[in-house]
């Protein structure tokens, strides 16, 4: 039984994957963290697919398609927020209009322009066809990300939490929206080999989304997080082996899972825990006598 267990370490393609996912799992979990609290699900969405017809022109023109992928989310991020600072639009209008402008064009650009990427590998990923350079250039763009966390993660919540009172504190609100964004759009370039553009999104949100649940502390939210993002990228990919199945859907699964058992087990924001204080709420009134207010 262990000897089957442990035939996936034995085939270097799939210890590959595995701490690959893990290292990107948790940079998106790290990230996730800032878009929940910053209210940005959407944007997570935006970029994951704005960054299609970046790829498909980077292959026309034999260019990495990775910068081909960072420029198009770049110009989508731009894009977004020029449009949101001229019109009176919501900002989920804007984002719904030009991330889905982006990934149609990256679609019609496939269609016209076959090569050797393909629609499928780019919504869905391979990641058990990442070659070693695209590994180091995960690595390399996952270690940049850490670091501008590391030294800026405070600046980055209070701008996240209460803008205007980043910018009171003489904080640069629009070099750190756009600090963000960068970081979101290379990010998503890199979780592209992994879980594909279709998937972006719910490592960008779920790990956050779970662990918001769970503390009421942004540090340890932090620690929550990115604990989810690499045990479910690893296990995910270790766990695609034996289904035979997509890793990028292995690791959602997983994410949405755990996201699941903790809005229901929650100590404080889990549903039963809100089902009981509704409960001692009731019995409090009950318990009031006819003409008398409960003390608070």
């Amino acid at each position: 039984m262990i000897e089957h267990l442990a035939i996936p370490f034995q085939y270097e393609y799939m210890l590959k994957a595995m701490w690959v996912s893990a290292l990107i799992g948790g940079v998106c979990a790290l990230l996730s963290c800032f878009v929940t609290l910053k209210g940005w699900s959407l944007m997570g969405d935006a970029l994951s697919h704005a960054v299609v017809p970046g790829v498909a022109i980077a292959y026309l023109a034999g260019a990495p398609f990775a910068l081909g992928a960072f420029i198009s989310g770049l110009l989508a991020a731009v894009g977004m927020g020029f449009v949101k600072s001229r019109t009176s639009l919501r900002e989920d209008a804007v984002i719904g209009v030009v991330f889905t402008s982006f990934f149609a064009l990256g679609v019609l650009l496939i269609s016209l322009f076959p090569s050797g990427v393909t629609l499928k590998t780019i919504i869905f990923g391979n990641i058990l066809a990442i070659t070693d350079p695209d590994a180091w250039q995960v690595a390399i763009i996952s270690a940049l990300t850490l670091l501008v966390l590391a030294l800026k993660w405070k600046d980055l919540v209070l701008f996240c939490f209460d803008p205007n009172q980043a910018r009171t504190l003489g904080l640069n609100g629009l070099g750190l929206h756009f600090t963000l964004l960068t970081m979101l759009a290379v990010t998503a370039v890199a979780s592209m080999q992994t879980v594909g553009a279709c998937l972006v999104v719910a490592t960008l949100v779920t790990p956050g989304a779970t662990a918001y649940l769970l503390s009421d502390r942004f540090s340890r939210m932090l620690g929550i997080a990115g604990a989810i993002g690499v045990v479910t990228g690893f296990l995910g990919a270790y766990a695609s082996y034996f289904l035979n199945g997509s890793t990028g859907g292995c690791i959602v699964v997983l994410q949405t899972l755990i996201f699941l058992t903790a809005l229901i087990f929650a100590p404080k924001h889990g549903l039963l825990a809100s089902r009981a204080k509704r409960h001692e709420a009731a019995e409090t009134i009950d318990e009031t006598q006819p003409g008398q207010v409960a003390e608070i």
